[in-house]
């Protein structure tokens, strides 16, 4: 009886360090997830301002195009 109260007691030990090293990763996991959102968060705004310094590059060109084009008709 005493083997199997060694062996049921190991069984305990390894199936307690087995949850805390599920529990560890999915913390883990978790943090990863929230860097990755945060990463998108920051690209999609990166790419709104991206878009709308490019929409004010264009209109930028454009006039200077606009004053070259007068300038050579005067």
């Amino acid at each position: 009886m005493n083997t199997l109260e060694n062996s049921v007691k190991k069984l305990a030990g390894a199936l307690d360090e087995l949850e805390e090293k599920l529990d560890d990763r999915l913390c883990e996991l978790a943090a990863r997830s929230e860097t990755i959102d945060l990463a998108k968060i920051r690209a999609r705004t990166a790419k709104t301002q991206a878009s709308a310094a490019a929409e004010d590059l264009a209109d930028a060109i454009r006039d200077l195009k606009t004053l070259l084009t007068s300038e050579k008709g005067a």
